[in-house]
Order: structure tokens, then sequence, then C-alpha cells
């Protein structure tokens, strides 16, 4: 007795057949597009202190920590959470900022009293070198120096421009931590 391919019994078993395959392909469409948002969107950001060595003119050592992670967040990186340093602890997880006053050829007045130089901003803008190193698990990872013309205090915009700018170029998608090879593949990248 031959089987016709019309015959009930042949539908149902082809629909049997069919059905797993329909369930994997279905599961595979699933996780291909649900696995990408998760891997950018679902880890949490890693916490970073930030410590300053020496003050700037206008700010205080203290002080100074904190407009750099308030300005490090106007950078706007959400794979990151920015702290400013507290005590003398060193944190595993850090961003360390030097700064170093360049050479000024604009002159200045004499004064025979001064106030302390953490309590005055600069007369005229003054060009700084800026040093960002960062570390991760107590391993340095990476320095970005660049140039900047501050005048110094917690409301000089060009200086916490230059700090937004200066986090960019460290930590931001085409920032200088992303361009190491460590040989592995990044689990944030874009």
């Amino acid at each position: 007795m031959a089987l016709s391919l019309s015959s009930p019994k042949m539908r149902n078993s082809r629909k049997l057949c069919l059905q797993p395959r329909l369930h994997l392909i279905t599961g595979l469409a699933v996780v291909a597009f649900v696995c990408p948002f998760n891997s950018v969107r679902g880890a949490a950001p890693i916490t970073l202190q930030v410590e300053a060595f020496h003050g700037l003119p206008g700010l205080h050592h203290s002080a100074l920590s904190r407009f750099l992670a308030a300005h490090m967040a106007d950078a706007g990186l959400p794979d990151w959470r920015l702290e400013p340093a507290q005590g003398d602890i060193t944190a595993p997880n850090r961003v360390e900022w030097t700064f170093r006053l360049n050479p000024y050829a604009g002159g200045e007045v004499r004064q025979f009293v001064r106030a302390p130089v953490a309590e005055q901003g600069f007369s005229e803008h003054r060009p700084v070198t800026i040093e960002v190193r960062l570390y991760l698990n107590g391993e340095y990872q990476t320095l970005v120096e660049q140039q900047a013309m501050i005048q110094g205090g917690p409301n000089d915009s060009e200086f916490a421009a230059a700090v937004a700018s200066a986090t960019k170029s460290l930590l931001g998608p085409s920032g200088a931590y992303r361009g190491i090879d460590t040989g592995l593949p990044s689990p944030r990248a874009r």
C-alpha cells in the first residue's frame, strides 16, 4: 500500500518535523536581536575615584577633586560613574589628574601682601598642561595629556570644558582607553 503525499498522516508528520526548526529559528532571531543591546546597556557602569595632585589657584585640593568629578560627568559617558576621592586612600579604580603651569609671558603685577595661592585665581588666562591617568584594578592603563588656557576657580568655564574634553579623550568611545589592545574583545564595544 503506497502513501500519497496528500494523505492526512503525511501532512501531520511534516508539521511535526518543521515545528522544532521553526522554534529554533525564532529563538535564534530573538537572541540575535536582544543580546547586542544587553551587552551595551546591561553592564553596570565602572565607578572611578577622581584624584587630583596639587591644587590649582582658585581651588583647594579637596574642592578640585569635586570640581573634576562634576565636570567629568559633563562628558556624558554612561559606562563610567565618577566620584571624588575620599581621604588619602588610593582606590584601585581611579583617575589621577596632574596640572603643570606652563611658562607665562604676560607679566604680573607684584603685590606685597598675597592671598594663599589656592584662594586666588589667575588675573589672566594661563597655559596649563593637563595629564590624566587611568588605573583599573590597581594597574596603570593609559594617559592623556592636553594643553588648556585656564583662569582658575570654580566658575572657570574654559577649565570645565578642558576637563570634559580630556575625559572624552581618555574614556570616550574613541578615547585612549578603548584604543588599548588587551587581546580580548571589549564587552562594551559599539
